[in-house]
């Protein structure tokens, strides 16, 4: 095999696995952003959690990146590991999609889905529609480097150094399981190695015998890349990942011993050598998730038992900023606006308990609220640390905006915190050093105002996790309301001074503050609701 020979092998693979990752990133972006609350949603059921589970992985065209996003919610008490274990038994049947796709030898037609993908992506106007032609053009180039990596591996058939190293593999199965299996954590997925496989089959240089073990061990290659992934998860969700691997070693202990049967099963089902791979790698993940899928419950109780992994004392930080999902900007979106809802979450609490301590100072809840805001600071600075890792990776110009529009968000939302800490505090402090109270009437009208800030809040939050632009646009005519309310509110302080009240005189630069204060919240709180109509105004145009 000559140099021109390795290069275009070479070559062949590298735009085989850019068209995957063109593929991906199109199918992520037209469903990707409904793929969470479908996996959640449909989970419930361990059968209906099995198709949920390749219908997931087959759009994402990953195992790996469904079973982040699954660790994820197991890790987050939103997923028990039954439901967990039977979606990734499914994500296991999805993922030999792109193999069966790569098998039927549609090369001929690959420069024609590229220029028709192109076109789409050309022609159209509508972001959706130009990433369709992303998906097309992804296919285009998987199938084209397919086959110029099968032209490449022609001459290895005549190789007598090939052939060894074949039979070496034919003669010491474990060895080509090992093989195949350091190759699938290498490529991060099994479609690579498979495929590799099918065209070596393709130029008549691999058999079903040889590569049956090969199989197997990409299989089992695909469980270890997420062990390693989630050595830093939750207990429960490292459970996730063994379970996961048990069953795949399992499936391979089960199917070693009848392997002969299972390749004459095979050969009999399309006598074709590059299809017999691909019928092989399919029909095992069928057979292996259909047989595991009953045992489920079982192995969870076993798992749950006996496997509790040593780990250090919890401290605070973020629950859902998995690192493993910047790979993949959807779910590294998804992630960050959970965790943006958890530190919104807090802040609101601070803002709520922030008018027990304007009306009667209690020093443990100002600690306790100094103490929460030191949280919404960590939680802060990781949410835009994680967010500013995704330059890393290509991302659209949809994804960028919606970057800034979260790392804007959540320093909005700790400015409410600081507003808090640093100045309602600071005003409780002062009418405690200077004896100082707010006449009955000023404080019936400052805790009203406060209980509408709090209101919009609780709205805004709502419109956000749910994207609601109905409760969104409440919310920005509650702002403006409430900023006439604010105007209203100050008049009938400055009467009361005009009448001599001396609770009012006393607490007057204190009343007036707070209410500026709690003002410029409710602006924060505003802003929270246009990143909702904005977003839907441009999904509508």
């Amino acid at each position: 095999m000559g140099f021109f020979e390795i290069t275009t092998l070479v070559g062949g693979l590298a735009i085989f696995l850019h068209g995957i990752g063109l593929t991906r990133e199109g199918l992520q972006v037209v469903a990707g952003e409904r793929l969470r609350s479908l996996i959640f949603a449909l989970s419930k059921n361990r059968v209906i959690a099995l198709f949920t589970g390749v219908v997931v992985t087959m759009i994402l065209q990953s195992s790996t990146a469904t079973t982040v996003m699954v660790v994820g919610f197991a890790s987050s008490a939103l997923m028990s590991l039954n439901q967990a274990t039977a979606v990734l038994l499914g994500a296991d049947i999805g993922t030999t999609v792109t193999v069966q796709l790569i098998s039927f030898h549609l090369s001929a037609y690959a420069l024609t889905v590229v220029s028709l993908g192109f076109v789409v992506r050309a022609m159209s106007k509508r972001k959706r529609n130009q990433y369709i032609g992303q998906i097309i053009m992804g296919f285009g180039l998987l199938f084209l480097g397919m086959k110029l990596a099968e032209d490449a591996t022609v001459p290895l058939k005549s190789s007598e150094v090939f052939r060894s190293i074949l039979d070496y593999f034919s003669m010491r199965p474990l060895a080509g399981m090992v093989a195949a299996g350091a190759a699938t954590i290498f490529f991060q997925g099994s479609a690579p190695t498979i495929g590799f496989m099918i065209a070596l089959a393709s130029a008549g240089s691999l058999s079903l015998e040889s590569a049956m073990p090969m199989v197997l061990g990409a299989n089992i290659g695909t469980t270890i890349n997420p062990i390693f992934m989630t050595m830093k998860a939750s207990t429960e969700g490292r459970r996730v990942a063994v379970a996961h691997m048990l069953f795949k070693v399992m499936g391979v202990l089960l199917i070693f011993p009848f392997l002969r049967e299972f390749e004459s099963f095979v050969i009999r089902i399309e006598p074709i050598p590059w299809r017999e791979i691909a019928n092989a790698h399919t029909l095992f993940n069928l057979l292996n998730s259909l047989v595991s899928l009953p045992l489920v419950g079982l192995s969870s109780r076993l798992i749950s038992s006996h496997y509790t992994p040593k780990g250090q004392a919890e401290k605070f930080g973020p629950k859902y900023l998995d690192a493993r999902s910047l790979e993949t900007p959807v779910l590294a979106f998804g992630n960050a606006q959970r965790e943006f809802l958890r530190m919104a979450d807090l802040v609101n609490e601070i803002l709520r308990d922030s008018v027990k301590v304007m009306g009667k100072v209690d020093l443990d809840m100002v600690a306790d609220i100094e103490e929460r805001d030191d949280k919404v600071d960590i939680l802060n600075r990781e949410i835009r640390f994680y967010l500013a890792k995704l330059t890393q990776e290509i991302l659209t110009r949809d994804q960028a905006e919606k970057q800034m529009e979260l790392i804007s968000l959540s320093n909005d939302v700790e400015n409410i915190g600081d507003l808090v800490n640093h100045n309602i505090l600071a005003l409780a402090r002062t009418m405690v050093k200077h004896s100082i109270t707010f006449s009955q009437q000023g404080w019936e009208e400052i805790r009203d105002f406060h209980g509408k800030v709090c209101e919009n809040f609780d709205l805004a939050l709502i419109a956000y996790a749910t994207q609601d632009e109905e409760i969104a646009r409440k919310v920005i005519r509650h702002r403006t309301t409430l900023i006439s309310i604010e105007n209203q509110l100050k008049e009938k302080h400055i009467a009361r001074l005009s009448q001599g009240t001396r609770e009012s005189i006393e607490t007057s630069s204190v009343h007036l503050d707070l209410l500026a204060h709690l003002r410029q919240i409710n602006g924060y709180i505003g802003n929270i609701a246009d990143a909702v109509v904005k977003v839907k105004s441009a999904e509508s145009s």
